[in-house]
């Protein structure tokens, strides 16, 4: 994991940020930001190594670019899926093409209680299952070659994980682009399934209806690396302003960045204490993101700036992939400055 840590740095500074504002401004993720962190082994971090180690991955990758970093971090979704489930015939077929980057994948979780259980399985002729319902945000699309969706089965109270090839030429998937305040290249959409078949085959696990899916508490942590990302980006360019004040505003966040890090990491067997943390990142991001617009001045609100893109970012992050805990948190802490 060293190796790769070292690697992604690089990675970051000669590739990420150099290509982030164009990205930000045109909607577009250039395909050498995916060449580059599949030359690396980015795309295979969580089939390999300490996995715990990944939300240190995920921030550096976020703070280079966070269109490219969210793309990045569902395609795990789909690679953490496989290897937690029980077909091995899919498994060692696909983990291969995902882990090498030659395939990218997507990743919905509507199917779970935690998420509404707006995607529905019903039984299929064949003994796989038909798929109607919608899962609110997909990313990658256009993209991706591999979608792994939960749809929550009624009859058997029980959510499975399907997994889906070629989606954007599935017959019965609506898609629907969505505009974002940031992340806009991301190409995240909205999709609506009408009946969609999944055969046998392409189950890939099946999990009780009320079960917490396996590893949960990690992905709330791995899900953290987004406002730590963006805290990342902000403390950057706050270093590189020349306002007298911003050097103790950048050591005091850099501080803050580092107690939230070991917090975060002390509560991996906490999913209360998880939550209250993620907040907290969340926080510190829009707070960041704030001060790098004060220290540039003016200039702050000229569309394209850093400190437009980071504010944007800074909301982004705050709601995207969160749960109501660390909502009520948030919404507990930002009128009260606590």
């Amino acid at each position: 994991m060293t190796a790769i840590l070292t690697s992604v740095e690089r990675l970051v500074d000669e590739v990420l940020i150099p290509a982030a504002p164009e990205v930000d401004a045109t909607g577009v993720i250039p395909r050498e930001n995916f060449a580059a962190m599949a030359a690396a082994g980015l795309f295979g971090v969580a089939a390999g190594g300490d996995i715990r180690r990944m939300p240190e991955v995920g921030e550096a990758v976020i703070s280079g670019c966070l269109a490219t970093g969210f793309v990045w971090a569902q395609h795990h979704g789909v690679v953490l899926g496989l290897l937690r489930g029980d077909n091995a015939e899919l498994r060692d077929e696909l983990l291969p093409l995902l882990t090498s980057g030659e395939e990218m994948a997507g990743v919905s979780y509507a199917g779970l209680a935690s998420h509404g259980r707006t995607l529905r399985a019903h039984p299929g002729s064949d003994g796989g299952f038909r798929l109607s319902g919608r899962a609110a945000l997909v990313t990658g699309w256009g993209m991706i070659g591999v979608l792994g969706v939960w749809a929550y089965d009624e009859d058997a109270d029980a959510s499975h994980f399907v997994v889906l090839r070629d989606p954007g030429a599935v017959a019965g998937i609506d898609a629907t682009p969505l505009n974002l305040v940031a992340a806009q290249a991301s190409n995240t959409v909205s999709l609506q399934f009408d009946d969609v078949e999944a055969s046998p085959e392409a189950v890939v696990d099946t999990v009780p209806g009320s079960h917490r899916p396996a590893g949960a508490n990690l992905t709330i942590r791995m899900n953290a690396a987004l406002p730590l990302g963006v805290c990342r980006s902000a403390l950057r360019s706050l270093a590189a302003t020349d306002d007298e004040n911003a050097a103790e505003a950048l050591a005091a966040g850099q501080r803050a960045v580092a107690d939230l890090r070991e917090r975060l990491d002390a509560a991996l067997d906490d999913a209360d204490q998880l939550y209250r943390y993620r907040a907290h990142a969340n926080e510190l991001a829009m707070r960041l993101a704030s001060s790098v617009g004060v220290a540039v001045g003016s200039r702050s609100v000229l569309v394209g700036s850093d400190a437009d893109r980071l504010v944007r970012e800074a909301l982004f992050c705050s709601v995207c992939a969160t749960r109501p805990p660390i909502r009520a948190e948030m919404l507990r802490r930002l009128p009260a400055g606590d």
